[in-house]
């Protein structure tokens, strides 16, 4: 159930682009060129716009990994394929690394629709980020473990964590008189307890990563009753009409602004993730202001 809603969604947010081309008199993009790495895939077509995604590789690898170079031949087959009809065919799979490839293409084709002046002219509100509408007495669920966990750390009342990778992953083991364990200040869950922790949420932040296996909508769904409803993380650039129609009320999310410097640090940089937030453009998103 929750893979067709996410489903829908896309296929929604596809439909929507489709229009914004047609409006904007924009020519279809082709795929001119995939980047794969550990942990991402980037999709570059042509006039110059591009896309990121998590790909369930290296340190995120909890769908049955393949290894990169196993997936060359088929990826060769969508260079020079309409962007449109690679989401499209890729949307409504059951393999991970083809649903990974649609909300990439969908990531691709929103770029042109991602700037400031974009959002203003298409009705959203830019905002705040989430971490500046923090009070004392918020109970903040993160979605995902990542280096985005560490920007709530003394700034609220309890940090709680959902993941769907071990929670060894993420314990520190201290060694004195006793041995003690940590996180202390971070609360880690396994992602069974998703509808019960992030029912009692004041901030929910759910990884983009969502969209790609099929768990965005029950996420959205359990994070009803908090007042910030978010979604964050490299694979998160995508118009964000159906996200807020969802539910969503909060989108953070990085445009690519240095499409150059973006193929390079593709190629050449080990943390892509790092070099996005640190060469390209943040925004903050919402359907009112929040």
């Amino acid at each position: 159930m929750g893979m067709n809603s996410t489903n829908k969604i896309l296929s929604n947010t596809l439909d929507i682009l489709d229009d914004l081309y047609q409006e904007n008199k924009i020519e279809k993009p082709r795929i001119k060129k995939v980047i794969l790495k550990q942990e991402w895939n980037v999709i570059f077509g042509t006039n110059n716009f591009c896309g990121m995604v998590i790909n369930f590789t290296g340190i995120h690898a909890v769908h049955d990994e393949q290894k990169l170079r196993d997936r060359t031949d088929s990826i060769k087959k969508i260079v020079g394929k309409n962007l449109f009809d690679t989401a499209s065919e890729y949307i409504h799979s059951k393999d991970i690394q083809e649903r990974s490839l649609a909300v990439g293409s969908i990531s691709c084709l929103s770029h042109p629709f991602l700037s400031h002046a974009q959002i203003k002219k298409r009705g959203f509100n830019t905002c705040k980020d989430v971490m500046d509408m923090l009070k004392p007495t918020d109970t903040v669920t993160i979605v995902g473990y990542g280096g985005f966990v560490r920007k709530f750390l003394g700034k609220c009342k309890e940090i709680h964590v959902t993941e769907m990778r071990p929670k060894e992953r993420f314990e520190s083991i201290i060694i004195g008189e006793d041995v003690d364990f940590g996180p202390k200040e971070i609360h880690i869950h396994t992602e069974k307890e998703n509808k019960k922790v992030l029912l009692k949420s004041d901030i929910v932040m759910i990884t983009a990563s969502a969209l790609v296996n099929g768990t965005f909508d029950k996420l959205i769904g359990y994070s009803k009753n908090a007042r910030i409803r978010g979604l964050y993380g490299p694979s998160g650039a995508v118009i964000s009409d159906m996200l807020f129609e969802a539910g969503l009320n909060h989108h953070r999310f990085y445009e690519i602004t240095n499409v150059k410097r973006f193929e390079y640090d593709s190629i050449n940089d080990n943390s892509l993730e790092t070099a996005l937030k640190e060469n390209q453009t943040p925004h903050c998103v919402s359907p009112r202001l929040i």
